[in-house]
């Protein structure tokens, strides 16, 4: 497959790899394995993407024969804020999805809307629940009357996404003791395709992946690059401005010593006349 010449910086392989729909079938029957008789026809994306740019909005949402609304989010750095994003996500799937279907939601019967649920992967080294809620990690119980619940997944193990976790853990200790570089990345796909984690993927998709992630280290050390170059203009506006300061400050004190002086010399000479 052929890399695109710009991505988009939240394009990483969870994206890639889950937008795929064999993959993304995977994915539902880790988190469903009693609907057997789902098949990969029945799954319809419906991952928000911004109008203008076209770029992605949230990670991944997906569509179930229209019973079932799935949102799955993977987070390498953790924040409950998360929470916040699904509970927005859920507000603009559930928006574009009577829109497109012709609804009216001011019609007196209810609006056929399917059940939603929420995933969160997390690849961090945090100790983090497997479930958050935005009643119990943000409002009062008392005062809380809407609520959304999220499955946090950590563990690894040998179904797709479990195999999604145990990569990102191998690239990190590979950053580690590499750095951001070609031969981290390598190394870990190495590492993985020899422990049977996410072998077909990583053997289809080998040079994919390794652009994908090189570009995002591009992306990062630009961004670093960018910072350390504005934090430097910083200080030295900063010195400049403390030199100009200073030099008026000094000004003003001459010119303070000056009158002083003045004046007390004007009155030893009227002493002495």
């Amino acid at each position: 497959m052929q890399t695109p010449v710009k991505r988009d910086y939240k394009n990483s392989v969870f994206i890639d790899m889950f937008e795929r729909d064999d993959y993304r079938l995977q994915m539902f029957q880790t988190f469903h394995p009693e609907m057997t008789d789902i098949q990969a026809s029945d799954i319809t994306p419906i991952t928000l993407k911004q109008v203008i740019t076209n770029h992605q909005y949230n990670d991944l949402a997906f569509l179930v024969r229209d019973k079932l609304m799935v949102f799955v989010e993977a987070q390498s750095t953790w924040s409950v804020n998360i929470l916040v994003r699904i509970l927005l996500y859920l507000a603009d799937t559930i928006q574009e999805y009577i829109h497109v279907r012709g609804y009216d939601i001011h019609d007196v019967k209810k609006l056929p809307i399917p059940a939603p649920e929420f995933y969160v992967v997390y690849t961090g080294n945090q100790a983090i629940p497997d479930q958050i809620s935005l009643k119990d990690d943000f409002f009062d119980d008392s005062r809380g009357w809407i609520d959304l619940r999220a499955r946090v997944i950590t563990a690894e193990s040998m179904d797709i996404v479990g195999q999604y976790i145990i990569f990102s853990h191998v690239l990190d200790d590979q950053i580690r003791r590499l750095g951001r570089t070609r031969q981290a990345v390598e190394e870990a796909i190495q590492i993985c395709r020899d422990r049977g984690v996410l072998l077909n993927y990583l053997q289809e998709q080998e040079k994919e992946v390794i652009d994908i992630m090189v570009m995002l280290f591009d992306q990062e050390y630009a961004v670093e690059r960018y910072a350390q170059a504005q934090a430097r203009e910083a200080r030295e506006e900063g010195r400049v401005q403390g030199r100009e300061e200073g030099l008026t400050l000094g000004l003003e004190k001459g010119r303070e010593a000056g009158r002083e002086e003045g004046l007390t010399l004007g009155l030893e000479k009227g002493y002495e006349a």
